[in-house]
């Protein structure tokens, strides 16, 4: 944990297998696009390859795959999910309503640190009627420089107009926990698909759902949370 941090004004959520239940889509649509493309791919891949920048999701891949583009697999991998959300709608993970409901009625902004680029991000949120919900939404394509370096956060926290020691990032994998921190900010992890144990030195705290977030906060000293 980071020092000489400020009172929380701010929350910054990842999107997948934070706010919505997409990594165990994303998976099984790579098993099951694998022996149809005939790429290899391996949960450890996708360990290493979750929360990160494209360009590093690119090197996982194609090292494991001569011959193969990144971008082109994930392109029809994402034909097969978005064929998946727009009947099915986009998977929301417990608690992520009430929990987005709280924090605006008590005060805080609430921006979207995502990974992902824009068009899928805005895709998923126009299907949960969320699209509105958000002070800012951040995407991939806002920096060369993606997770697990701090860019993207330190973007959302200056167009939410608040000092990034002052925000939370709440984020489920390795490379998003690894960028909040650097971040300078309060960092919450949800392990979902990920194992967090080794990062708990730089986690606030590790919690099992958003629906945890804000026991959290009851939980803090009011000069850190700024509840009244």
């Amino acid at each position: 944990m980071t020092s000489e941090r400020l009172p929380i004004k701010a929350f910054i959520f990842d999107m997948d297998g934070t706010l919505f239940d997409t990594e165990r889509l994303y998976r099984t649509m790579w098993f099951k696009l694998a022996p149809i493309r005939g790429f290899h791919i391996d949960d450890e891949m996708l360990d290493q390859m979750r929360g990160a920048s494209l360009e590093y999701g690119s090197q996982v891949f194609e090292a494991a795959n001569p011959g193969f583009s990144y971008a082109t697999e994930r392109a029809i991998r994402m034909e097969e999910v978005f064929r998946y959300v727009d009947r099915e709608g986009v998977p929301k993970m417990k608690g992520l309503d009430e929990t987005l409901a709280w924090l605006k009625a008590h005060g805080y902004k609430i921006a979207i640190g995502s990974s992902t680029r824009t068009p899928q991000v805005m895709h998923y949120l126009r299907e949960a009627k969320m699209e509105d919900t958000f002070d800012f939404v951040g995407c991939g394509d806002l920096t060369t420089h993606g997770k697990p370096e701090p860019d993207l956060f330190l973007i959302c926290a200056e167009r939410l107009g608040v000092d990034p020691r002052a925000c939370v990032v709440v984020e489920d994998s390795v490379n998003g926990v690894k960028a909040g921190y650097a971040a300078g900010g309060y960092v919450l992890g949800i392990p979902d698909m990920n194992d967090l144990s080794g990062l708990v030195d730089l986690c606030d705290a590790q919690i099992d759902s958003l629906d945890r977030i804000i026991p959290w906060m009851e939980s803090l000293p009011k000069e850190i949370s700024g509840l009244k």
